[in-house]
């Protein structure tokens, strides 16, 4: 084999397009067993970039490779074909990287097929405002804001960034709060809780409370300062459970599209109910349910609320979960190739939520090795980062 042979292969040119560590471990593997073929393959690899890079192409027998290219590449495609298939089934092992080969060359040459040959992770909104419905009222509001009930009967105050105005909230009536992907909140309410919301939550609460209990209903995730009332016990209802306190700090996480649910204990003590169980929860433990049991565990509560100070602190996190708070987080989604094992990855460091999304992206890169492509505003394709390897 000459160097034209490999520049009219295809296995040879995509792999020189579109890098992977299989590509890589095929090539070398290639030239252990076939070592007269390695000055060929390695001219072939200058002459490739020469091409691809514009330059004076060099000439090669009687016509240049670039002629070559043009004018004997179905020819010389079909032949190499076949030997390439001669020597990829010298083992299964072989025909697996193939059919592997095969997979990703679909994934992106093919891009009428990419929603079945893609996994996602997240999902974008398209109503990108903070709604406070309140009776027959709905109210938008800027992200970051904050709604203090604790001076106001049957009301709040507004503090946005540029202004500040006064809502009436009706006579101890129920109201709901709506924080999309992407945006942040702060609730103060009547007794002086202090809840912030993430991204992707619904709150519901009344304009005072009353009664025995102070009670709240949660979809998604808050950190929450429970004001201290030893004769009105603070419950939170959520899809999957009940969280019963007196006064105490934790983290709940209870989106619809999660399997599971959590309760992150800070300081104080709470009381944790499914349908099946209940504990009690120490500070520094979490509490996950799952289909109506509950596991307690031992945690570092700095990798579970750091969302509240702008940072994901993470100690060897999955990197879908990883991906999923990103993406609620700016209100975006990932895609990735079928190949791409994210659930067996992890990275571990501190990631700071800055507004910019690609100092964000590039920081993840950088600590997971993998690399990204905006396709647009709100999709990001992730992609194993290309590793230069010399023969």
């Amino acid at each position: 084999m000459d160097q034209k042979d490999f520049l009219c292969d295809d296995l040879f040119i995509y792999w020189r397009i579109h890098p992977t560590k299989e590509l890589d471990t095929f090539w070398v593997n290639f030239l252990k067993e076939n070592e007269d073929y390695r000055e060929s393959f390695n001219k072939a690899i200058e002459t490739f970039e020469i091409i691809r890079k514009g330059k004076e192409i060099l000439e090669v027998g009687e016509t240049s490779i670039l002629q070559e290219l043009k004018d004997k590449i179905e020819k010389e495609k079909l032949k190499k074909r076949r030997k390439i298939r001669k020597i990829l089934a010298s083992s299964a092992a072989a025909i697996l990287l193939l059919l592997l080969i095969s997979s990703i060359f679909i994934l992106y040459e093919k891009k009428e097929n990419v929603d079945s040959l893609t996994s996602s992770i997240g999902e974008v909104v398209n109503n990108n405002n903070i709604q406070l419905f309140t009776g027959s009222n709905v109210l938008e509001i800027d992200n970051n804001s904050v709604l203090d009930l604790s001076g106001e009967k049957y009301g709040t105050i507004i503090q946005q960034s540029h202004s500040q105005k006064k809502i009436d909230l009706g006579n101890n009536q129920t109201n709901k709060l709506i924080v999309p992907y992407g945006k942040r909140s702060t609730l103060i309410l009547a007794d002086g809780s202090k809840v912030h919301l993430n991204s992707g939550t619904k709150m519901e609460f009344p304009s005072i409370f009353s009664g025995e209990k102070r009670e709240i209903n949660l979809e998604g995730e808050i950190y929450i300062e429970v004001a201290k009332q030893t004769n009105a016990p603070f419950v939170i209802h959520t899809p999957n459970s009940q969280i019963t306190v007196y006064g105490t700090s934790f983290n709940v996480s209870s989106y619809s599209e999660d399997a599971k649910e959590s309760v992150v204990l800070v300081n104080g003590a709470v009381e944790v109910k499914s349908v099946n169980s209940t504990i009690q929860l120490e500070p520094n433990e979490m509490a996950e349910i799952e289909n109506g049991q509950i596991l307690r565990k031992q945690v570092d509560v700095s990798d579970y609320i750091g969302w509240t100070s702008g940072y994901m602190q993470l100690n060897r996190a999955p990197l879908n979960e990883v991906l999923k708070k990103i993406g609620r987080y700016y209100n975006i989604k990932f895609q990735y190739g079928l190949d791409l094992d994210l659930y067996d990855q992890t990275c571990s460091g501190k990631l700071f939520l800055s507004d910019n999304l690609d100092d964000v992206l590039e920081a993840f890169s950088k600590m997971t090795y993998l690399q990204y492509t905006k396709q647009n505003d709100e999709i990001i394709f992730i992609r194993q980062q290309q590793i230069n390897q010399h023969y």
